[in-house]
């Protein structure tokens, strides 16, 4: 499938593949099969089964082709051997919340804190669900004020 992708009667040049947990296992695992970039939030890794799957696996795709998000104290994305790109994220769950580092929104909430959003807005599940503090306002309205309008 070398930059030719095609779906619903339409060619693509570029695909990229995203899923979080189990999703972001197979998008590691569909990435690396296919050689389109993937990307993987708290994904099962695919070193330790890449021999198993039909079409094959290679080190070398997966070395080259997927990246996972890997938060501290996540138990799913510590399985398997991982890949070179990954990148360990820092995770403000409770020590005793047995899954609460398995999150994807507080994966995104944790990228977007690290490091920042531009131009675009911080998402209001980021304080209101995660303790994540409130953005320094910038503008005529108030963060509470453009939550309760997203609602």
């Amino acid at each position: 499938l070398e930059n030719n992708y095609t779906y619903a009667g339409k060619s693509f040049h570029t695909l990229r593949i995203t899923g979080a947990s189990l999703g972001g296992g197979l998008a590691i695992i569909t990435g690396a099969q296919t050689r389109a970039n993937a990307v993987g939030i708290s994904g099962l890794n695919g070193g330790l089964s890449r021999h198993t799957f039909d079409p094959p696996v290679t080190e070398e795709a997966l070395n080259t082709r997927v990246f996972n998000v890997i938060p501290d104290r996540d138990i799913i994305s510590r399985i398997g051997d991982r890949s070179r790109l990954f990148q360990e994220i820092q995770c403000r769950a409770p020590m005793n919340s047995l899954l609460g580092c398995h999150s994807m929104w507080r994966s995104v909430c944790e990228l977007a804190y690290t490091c920042g959003t531009g131009d675009r807005p911080v998402l209001c599940r980021c304080v209101k669900d995660f303790g994540y503090p409130e953005p320094i306002q910038n503008g005529t309205r108030t963060f509470a004020e453009a939550c309760a309008e997203q609602e």
